[in-house]
């Protein structure tokens, strides 16, 4: 009997299950536009995969009654979003914006000051190993000249004076290093200072997965990650790629622990510019800048 309507016309060409999501370094790989990342860099079991590319276009209507004489695209995102089952510090990092395949530097930033008069000269300086942690310092002037200083989550770290460095020790090493007369201008008793402070991480640091330490309260721009979705189609041989080769990771990270399921916890993956007119990207994606969609 035949058939009308759509019909199958290749059976192998149909979509089932899910693409394996695997997560690597941007810097390191930008220059490769097929997919390179291993097996190895799956993040595990999923509960959904769901890619999405939005286009917002701008219309152009004439005459009376208005019709429609072209369409200009103005905008232009690719996202992909998912759903991880493993609940492990890579996972949970990666949903925070953290890139857990490669080093997290440590940093200090200046976030700003109580005072009429007080200046500050130079920056804040920390070092790349155990001793900085991620927090938020609170400097309290008691006087023209000294200071206490505390941390939100790490509390009182120590007491300094303007005119001498202060670097409170945490364990062998310095949370920080507050350089003699950064403090500079004319400062008063109970006028105050802030800065943000991020702890340094190891290559390889959230690599174990049932150890690990991810802050709440911390946030900072998301890092740059290279996202690979490999989908396997039915017939085990054929392959659709999505390829985004500098992705910001954001979630609002959802547990939800049932008596009897798994939790599955989601996660999206926003493609970003990989141009060579932007710093971290590279040539080969000039024409398409925010990554591709192969076949083989």
């Amino acid at each position: 009997m035949a058939r009308s309507g759509p019909v199958t016309k290749d059976t192998s060409t149909i979509a089932l299950g899910l693409a394996q999501i695997r997560v690597g370094a941007s810097a390191a790989n930008i220059a490769n536009v097929n997919s390179v990342l291993l097996p190895a860099a799956s993040i595990g079991a999923l509960a959904s995969t769901k890619y999405t590319g939005s286009v917002d276009y701008w219309k152009l209507l004439s005459g009376f009654p208005q019709l429609e004489d072209m369409s200009i695209p103005l905008r232009e995102t690719s996202q992909l979003e998912c759903e991880f089952k493993e609940i492990t510090p890579y996972n949970l990092a990666l949903a925070r914006g953290i890139d857990p395949v490669g080093a997290q530097v440590a940093s200090a930033t200046f976030l700003g000051k109580v005072t009429t008069l007080g200046t500050t000269t130079g920056a804040i300086a920390v070092t790349q190993d155990a001793g900085p942690v991620t927090d938020k310092f609170t400097v309290v002037f008691t006087s023209a000249t000294a200071f206490n200083v505390f941390g939100d989550a790490t509390g009182t770290v120590g007491s300094g004076t303007v005119s001498t460095e202060f670097a409170p020790d945490n364990g062998g090493d310095p949370y920080f290093t507050i350089p003699a007369n950064f403090f500079s201008g004319t400062w008063a008793a109970n006028q105050i200072a802030t800065f943000q402070t991020v702890e340094y991480k190891a290559a390889g640091a959230y690599d174990n997965a049932h150890s690990g330490d991810i802050k709440l309260g911390a946030l900072s721009a998301p890092a740059f990650v290279r996202m690979e979705a490999v989908y396997t189609y039915p017939n085990g041989t054929n392959h659709m790629y999505i390829v985004f080769p500098r992705a910001n990771a954001t979630a609002s990270t959802e547990l939800d622990l049932q008596a009897e399921d798994s939790a599955a916890s989601p996660i999206t993956f926003e493609a970003k510019r990989a141009d060579s007119e932007t710093s971290g990207g590279h040539a080969v994606w000039d024409s398409q800048p925010l990554g591709r969609i192969y076949f083989d």
